[in-house]
């Protein structure tokens, strides 16, 4: 081979080296770039529900900030296993909306995430309308999760990590 062509060799491989990989479909606007959700969700051993979802997005940052969330939607039935799976109890959440009388009116405006999380993800939320706060789903890693369920015909999830547990660094 010629020097030419082994430069050109070796600086194809370097570019190639540097680029990330595809970006996921499913992944919101500024999720680590070239991770898929399959990636996302082994690092975190979170795993969507096995019933089909619909209108599915994922977001995770690199493992400094270590953070996962994500939304599908899906029915009832399905919610609650997920819930289930990760040891919450679909009967007692640990917020619900409305709030109502019993609370001060500020708790009933605050929402259940970070505001400006929630409108980087498009996630909404109506103060006055049926909806669930679980904070008790935890993964096989011990990565803590808070899920927000909006309640409906089918289900609207919100999922966000709380903390990270010991992911399997190898992913």
């Amino acid at each position: 081979m010629t020097k030419k062509a082994v430069a050109a060799l070796l600086l194809s491989v370097a570019f190639l080296a540097g680029c990330d990989g595809q970006p996921d479909p499913r992944a919101y606007p500024g999720s680590e770039s070239g991770v898929s959700w399959e990636a996302a969700s082994a690092r975190f051993q979170m795993t969507l529900p096995p019933c089909p979802v619909k209108e599915f997005h994922f977001d995770v940052q690199p493992r400094l900030t270590e953070r996962l969330a994500f939304a599908f939607v899906a029915p009832k039935s399905c919610v609650d296993e997920f819930l289930k799976r990760y040891g919450d109890d679909p009967a007692n959440p640990t917020r619900t909306w409305p709030i109502g009388d019993a609370r001060p009116p500020y708790d009933e405006a605050r929402p259940p995430f970070d505001a400006d999380e929630m409108r980087q993800f498009g996630w909404t939320y109506d103060p006055k309308a049926k909806a669930s706060l679980y904070t008790r789903l935890e993964t096989p890693y011990h990565a803590t999760f808070s899920a927000f369920v909006k309640s409906g015909p089918e289900e609207t999830v919100y999922v966000r990590s709380r903390t990270s547990g010991f992911p399997d660094r190898s992913k």
